[in-house]
């Protein structure tokens, strides 16, 4: 299963315009603070200057009650 994620609030008070461009950061960010597997992201790209948008790929049924998918389906909604 694949979806596609806009995040539009960030934690940690982070600097977003730093991601601009730059996907490995953008990965980096969805690694460690929102803790999402590295396996599960299919990419990354900035919209605009304010929002992330994260499509993750290779979900399964019981992935979409983990922590990080819940915490991520809360800060796109």
């Amino acid at each position: 299963m694949e979806r596609v994620f806009v995040i539009k609030r960030f934690e940690n008070e982070i600097d977003i315009k730093a991601f601009s461009g730059d996907i490995y950061a953008q990965e980096e960010y969805c690694i460690e603070t929102l803790e999402i597997l590295d396996e599960k992201i299919y990419g990354t790209e900035m919209i605009g200057d304010s929002r992330l948008e994260v499509i993750l790929t290779d979900l399964e049924q019981n992935e979409l009650r983990d922590d990080w998918y819940i915490n991520l389906t809360r800060m796109c909604a």
